[in-house]
């Protein structure tokens, strides 16, 4: 599902309470609905920083 990509023309010509619905209607609160790449990518992030710190990668 694409979503719309609004230009700064566009978002400018809008309301704040347009521009305020828009990245909302935007905003992912469900790691249920997170993108598969993002989630491996964050996963990868902290196993990183766990590693240059010393910590271990937790048991699974």
């Amino acid at each position: 599902m694409d979503k719309k990509i609004w230009t700064a023309a566009e978002l400018e010509k809008m309301t704040p309470a347009e521009r305020r619905e828009i990245s909302r209607a935007a905003e992912i609160t469900d790691p249920a609905n997170f993108p598969p790449e993002l989630l491996e990518r964050a996963r990868k992030s902290a196993l990183s920083h766990m590693a240059a710190n010393g910590l271990q990668q937790p048991s699974s």
